[in-house]
């Protein structure tokens, strides 16, 4: 059949062939017609997510697989879009009111950060949706309880204006008296309390100052949802005096914390918020340059393949008991001790769960001196995040072998019946699923940032350069326009002699009519532009 083409397609087929007889003829002033351009390096641009493991479903007790493959055809994606975010969301429910303990100093919160890597289209948001459906009824559920504790407050700072009046009217008695006497001290109770803050088991967009009084009403910790993380790293420079990264650094770890802010100071005693949410590829980059302060290695990745087309089933309802009553359980998992302080519980590893525990961490020793840059920092990590991951399994299991038993006397009942040690089969699972999946796919995510600065910015030349269609460019170009001056001239120039080591530039003479040394110039290899060609013509092709 005859070629078709679209005026796009004809258009980008011709600035390639233009770009390259720009190129070429450049070249030719350096070296001989002949000589042809070398193979470039296209590991530097690989954007390709290549052949992944898929998610291990078998880490979950059947019923919860059973689920878990059910609504995953009911929202027609993979079932690790649906598993990522409830690992990231079980653990965040369960926060500190549970520490994981391998050893007698060493203890860690469930906390996760998920995070599901996928191109806009590829149904990241139905997925994190079928966990999010089920909150929301919860905290919906829960709107009765949430209005008595506002009655309650509100009667709170009802009494402490009456006690405050009281106290005053005695104290200038005391003072006006004849004789003068001393005032009396201001009693406890007049103390007001505050505005009320209502209890919320996530957020999508707070204030630093918000999470720190919504982790004063649940202390074992908060989670921030969104469709898309990038917004929240875009946003961490919003202050004129300084970032919010050492905030959020700081939230994966679960300790005390200040928030310092010229209005005020909010003392926060478990700084523990987990994150969960998505990323597309090409926003990967953007959300974690800067310092090399490791936020992305707090990340379990997860790049599903693309959902292939499934036709709609009524299989899976909007909220499905199962995964409400798994919630519901983890939430209401009893950290207060008789006068209501919160008090957070250890669950220590059993002897078989600290062999195997033993094992990973050799193994982790071993393989880390093999890998570098943000790989490196990924993959050191392991042991933190194997003991997370194995806590929140251990009690997700728990929660489904309740069934729908969320009765009354509740607190006195999972209190008898949870695990108090974590037992092999889930430190084993969480090996599993660390190492066998969310290593591959962090690889693979990290390779969006780049392996190491180098690397980042050399790709970040060569997409600017794609970008703008460049047959050449000069030193002044890339520092100013590709790195805003995030590289000195020596430096740009090391990164530029890279990339044509690389075969991506080759360096061409410049003559000018003025006195001096000419300006370094180098030309682009067109096979920078052959694949955006290559697709536009091959798209309209019958």
């Amino acid at each position: 059949m005859p070629t078709v083409r679209s005026p796009f397609a004809n258009d980008l087929v011709q600035k390639f062939h233009d770009a390259k007889e720009r190129a070429n003829s450049k070249g030719e002033q350096h070296s001989s017609g002949s000589e042809l351009w070398g193979e470039p390096d296209w590991s530097i641009l690989d954007d390709r997510r290549g052949e992944l493991p898929d998610f291990p479903t078998e880490i979950f007790p059947p019923p919860l697989q059973d689920w878990l493959h059910r609504a995953a055809r009911g929202a027609g994606v993979m079932p690790e879009h649906v598993a990522v975010p409830l690992l990231g969301v079980a653990s965040s429910l369960i926060g500190t009111a549970r520490r994981i303990r391998p050893s007698r100093s060493w203890s860690e919160p469930a906390t996760l950060w998920t995070t599901v890597v996928a191109f806009s289209g590829d149904r990241k948001t139905p997925g994190l949706n079928v966990t999010l459906r089920a909150l929301d009824l919860i905290e919906k559920n829960n709107r009765i309880a949430v209005q008595q504790a506002r009655l309650a407050h509100e009667t709170r700072v009802q009494k402490a204006k009456e006690v405050a009046k009281k106290w005053k009217e005695d104290r200038e008695k005391a003072l006006t008296g004849q004789p003068a006497r001393d005032p009396p001290a201001m009693p406890i109770e007049a103390i007001d309390p505050g505005d009320f803050i209502a209890p919320r088991l996530y957020t999508n967009d707070p204030t630093i100052e918000k999470l720190g009084l919504l982790l004063g009403v649940r202390t074992r910790g908060m989670m921030l949802i969104r469709d898309e993380l990038s917004g929240l790293f875009a946003n961490m420079r919003r202050y004129s005096s300084g970032s919010d990264r050492p905030f959020w650094l700081e939230a994966w770890n679960g300790g005390r914390h200040i928030v310092e802010r010229l209005s005020r100071s909010v003392t926060i005693e478990h700084l523990l918020i987990g994150v969960i949410g998505g990323f597309q590829p090409d926003k990967l980059a953007r959300a974690f340059d800067g310092d090399e302060d490791g936020m992305y290695a707090r990340f379990l990745y997860a790049w599903p393949k693309v959902p292939p087309y499934q036709p709609l089933t009524n299989d899976s309802s909007d909220v499905e008991p199962e995964i409400q009553n798994v919630l519901t359980a983890l939430i209401r998992l009893p950290a207060e001790s008789d006068d209501g302080t919160f008090l957070s519980r250890d669950i220590r590893l059993s002897e078989q769960a600290v062999e195997l525990f033993e094992g990973l961490r050799r193994e982790i020793d071993r393989v880390k001196h093999g890998l570098d840059g943000r790989e490196r920092h990924w993959f050191v990590k392991g042991e933190t995040q194997v003991l997370r991951l194995a806590g929140t399994l251990a009690l997700m299991a728990w929660a489904v072998s309740l069934g729908s038993d969320q009765t009354g006397g509740f607190e006195r009942i999972t209190a008898d019946l949870e695990p108090s040690v974590v037992e092999a089969e889930h430190v084993a699972a969480a090996i599993k699923v660390w190492h066998e999946y969310f290593w591959p796919h962090a690889r693979a995510a990290l390779r969006q940032i780049g392996l190491n600065e180098r690397h980042a910015n050399a790709r970040r030349v060569l997409r600017w350069i794609k970008a703008h269609e460049r047959p050449e460019i000069s030193v002044k170009d890339v520092r100013r326009d590709a790195l805003a001056h995030c590289l000195d001239k020596e430096q740009t120039i090391a990164l530029l002699k890279g990339l044509e080591q690389a075969s991506w530039l080759r360096e061409i003479n410049s003559k000018t009519g003025t006195r001096g040394q000419p300006p370094r110039r180098w030309a682009v290899n067109p096979a920078l532009y052959a694949q955006n060609a290559d697709n536009a013509e091959n798209s309209f092709t019958e």
